[in-house]
């Protein structure tokens, strides 16, 4: 057996309380990096649904007929998951823009496909000038 001379170095009782010690600092740590990865996550994938939507307002307004008033249209996106569904309606009559003649409001909704997926939402007006038959 060997023995040495010196008996310097960390007793059981001291590594055992450095270990404590670093495991109550980073714990916390780990448990923020998670929860910012979640939440980059969640942004990453609201973004995504967003441009989708406002590509989606650009294609609904094109496939809408000229003179409708009252027009929806919905897709399915698979990168993410998300329903989509475009409206164009007139403006609510308790509304302050009810005042406006032809005003109608545009709206696109992108919304995942469980309950607990982000949302993204665009409202929008368009003012449709009756055409003139000549």
């Amino acid at each position: 057996m060997i023995r040495f001379k010196s008996n310097s170095g960390f007793s059981l009782i001291e590594a055992m309380m450095a270990v404590a010690i670093m495991g109550m600092v980073l714990t916390p740590m780990f448990l923020l990096e998670t929860n910012v990865f979640n939440a980059v996550a969640r942004m990453s994938e609201r973004f995504a649904r967003l441009v989708f939507a406002k590509h989606f307002l650009y294609v609904a307004q094109e496939q809408e007929p000229v003179q409708s008033t009252d027009y929806s249209l919905e897709k399915k996106q698979e990168r993410p998951m998300t329903m989509v569904r475009y409206t164009l309606k007139p403006i609510p009559a308790q509304s302050s823009l009810a005042k406006v003649n032809r005003l109608f409001k545009q709206e696109v909704v992108a919304s995942g496909i469980q309950e607990t997926s982000p949302e993204a939402r665009i409202v929008s007006f368009i003012y449709k000038p009756e055409l003139r038959q000549s």
